[in-house]
């Protein structure tokens, strides 16, 4: 039996011999017991935490095997051809797109995990306090965590950054990558005064992509943290719930010779 939240319905045992119906409402009723069970509950909240992790990094995957894909002449070369203007303008849209998505997903984590943390935790003082300042340490002290919670507002007050893709060669090398020019985006008054100073300080234009991909390490450390937490405070519930499972697991094989 797999936990996949906190609202899932016992599945049918379709299939069973009928030598084993007599054996039925026992299993559905222990499988009903272990999934209304304290440490059940408790697996569902930890993946709970990994699914709102997974919408934002399954994102960020897609932006960065856009990135990696370009790594390839065979692929950028013929798009870089200052001849064909148009697939070149089609690569810039469909990074910005690639930004957007990773950035509304970004949003959408921060926003469901407090309200998922106020819901469920509140009560918890101890976790509460630990959680924000694990929050406070990992991302309040994050340039790149502010610049991007910053972006996230100047695209939906704005407009999309204007991306530009930047080529690196070397004697046996070869990279692309994008970047967004910081002087249109000083133009906006949105940005507080660290994050206004921070992009000038990161020259012409801001590394976007190594930008993302540092939140993203931030972020799935973060999760890792949060969902190992959640599973410290009902050690005690799951582990009494994986022996249940177990038990359940055996007699399941046992009628059925699975």
């Amino acid at each position: 039996m797999s936990v996949t939240g906190t609202d899932v319905q016992p599945e049918p045992l379709d299939g069973q011999p009928a030598a084993d119906v007599a054996d039925r409402p026992s299993l559905l009723k222990w499988q009903a017991q272990l999934q209304a069970s304290p440490g059940f509950r408790a697996i569902a909240l930890t993946d709970r935490v990994k699914r709102m992790g997974y919408l934002f990094q399954g994102n960020v995957a897609q932006y960065k095997s856009f990135v990696a894909s370009l790594q390839d002449p065979s692929v950028s070369f013929p798009i870089m051809d200052v001849r064909s203007p148009d697939a070149h303008d089609d690569l810039l849209s469909e990074a910005e797109r690639l930004l957007h998505n990773v950035l509304t997903a970004m949003s959408t984590r921060v926003d469901q995990q407090r309200r998922f943390m106020d819901k469920y935790f509140q009560e918890d003082s101890v976790l509460m306090t630990e959680y924000g300042e694990r929050v406070a340490s990992a991302f309040t002290a994050s340039s790149e965590a502010a610049f991007l919670k910053g972006l996230r507002n100047y695209i939906t007050h704005t407009q999309l950054p204007v991306a530009q893709s930047k080529q690196e060669f070397g004697q046996e090398s070869f990279a692309v990558t994008f970047i967004l020019p910081g002087k249109p985006l000083l133009t906006w008054d949105g940005w507080n005064s660290s994050v206004r100073a921070w992009i000038a300080d990161q020259g012409e234009a801001i590394a976007i992509v190594d930008v993302v991909d540092v939140y993203a390490r931030i972020t799935g450390e973060f999760d890792k943290w949060l969902v190992g937490r959640i599973g410290l405070k009902y050690k005690a519930e799951i582990d009494a719930f994986l022996r249940e499972q177990e038990k359940y697991t055996r007699e399941v094989d046992r009628i059925f010779g699975t």
